[in-house]
């Protein structure tokens, strides 16, 4: 409650909060609708590809306004000061593009296009042939798509999403984890542990300390995915939401289970020293695994199916991470989800065991650091 109450967890929640729906909100914005806008000028004729440009070029996000220009020379002026981007000009079956430094390619492939379009009518034209009756029967042609893999739509979805829970998870046992280990360095150094021994148990107040600050973890992560799906789901950057409710759901009860276990082992680790400055010794290589199952992610993912990265995403150390990750991507099935929380759980009780007995033999020991083997084995 003292650090829940605190102005750095008040104000960082809400921060976090803010930044975490404002990036959604941009993502959806700015980055998932970008449109180029391209000044396009037309002389004579070639005002002929105008409209036409200006309707397919929309369909690739390009917005093309037009200008008609009374000569190529004012048109070349016009580009040259930077008001237009293209001028076209002369004969639409083979115009004239000029630009200042380069054309949009977009736009290029467009134009391009257009242009044939116009020679094979002139051609038609040339030959007898009318050429509305061919387009229409061109335009109605189209494809038959066959969608073997219905979930291939959304896979990229699944992906980003998975990123982002693996990176969140990863971020929030180490900084949870720190807090667990610094609270026991913290009441080390100032003699308070034993004040509190007086009236519990090490094994109750080590549990206590967990499950304590694990709930401030819990409910801090359950207001940003609260916030994260209400935006996600708002600004439809998730076009199926079930996907967001899954990734929320999947990265809470694997936080809850990852952060027991790490957890465990901060505190088994702050407890071997009395001094802050020596907290990076002993979580450094706790930290360093959590960041191993979190780059671990990345090669998983892309063999989602390869039976090490399943038993990876199994195991105890690197389930928290891997685990949620493929279970917002899909790839997990129902067994190997039920297995890896079965092998978490039998993983946390022996971590108790571990931790407690570390726990007991080297807390109350204050000044040098406790050795690992000398907490084992309880010597004073």
């Amino acid at each position: 409650m003292t650090r829940v109450r605190s102005r750095f967890f008040l104000i960082g929640t809400v921060l976090l909060m803010a930044l975490l729906a404002g990036y959604i909100v941009l993502q959806a914005l700015v980055f998932s609708r970008a449109t180029t806008s391209v000044d396009v000028g037309f002389v004579g004729a070639a005002n002929a590809l105008a409209q036409p440009l200006k309707t397919v070029a929309a369909t690739e996000s390009v917005n093309v306004k037009t200008h008609l220009v009374p000569d190529v020379a004012s048109g070349n002026s016009q580009v040259e000061a930077g008001r237009l981007d293209v001028l076209v000009s002369g004969d639409p079956a083979g115009p004239a593009v000029t630009v200042k430094d380069d054309l949009n390619p977009t736009l290029a492939a467009t134009l391009s296009g257009l242009v044939k379009q116009v020679a094979l009518d002139e051609a038609m034209v040339a030959g007898g042939v009318d050429p509305s009756a061919i387009n229409a029967k061109v335009a109605t042609a189209t494809i038959h798509l066959v969608v073997l893999d219905p979930n291939a739509a959304v896979k990229l979805q699944r992906q980003v999403v998975a990123i982002f829970v693996a990176a969140l998870l990863y971020v929030a046992l180490v900084l949870y984890g720190q807090f667990v280990a610094a609270g026991v360095v913290e009441e080390k150094a100032n003699r308070i542990i034993e004040i509190l021994l007086s009236t519990v148990r090490p094994r109750q107040l080590l549990f206590g300390k967990v499950v304590g600050i694990g709930l401030m973890g819990f409910l801090q992560l359950l207001l940003l995915g609260a916030v994260g799906l209400i935006a996600a789901t708002q600004t439809h950057v998730i076009d199926v939401p079930s996907i967001g409710v899954t990734a929320v759901l999947g990265a809470l009860l694997w936080f809850v289970l990852g952060f027991i276990f790490y957890a465990l082992i901060f505190a088994a680790g702050g407890s071997l020293i009395s001094r802050q400055e020596d907290l990076g010794a002993v979580t450094g290589p706790i930290t360093m695994l959590i960041v191993g199952s979190y780059l671990a992610y990345f090669w998983v993912a892309a063999n989602p199916t390869d039976p090490l990265g399943v038993l990876l995403s199994m195991l105890p150390p690197f389930a928290p991470t891997l685990m949620p990750a493929r279970m917002a991507t899909g790839d997990a099935q129902v067994w190997q989800v039920v297995v890896a929380i079965v092998l978490m759980i039998g993983g946390i009780a022996a971590m108790n065991w571990l931790a407690a007995r570390i726990y007991f033999n080297s807390v109350l020991r204050v000044g040098s650091r406790v050795k690992l083997m000398e907490a084992w084995r309880g010597r004073q």
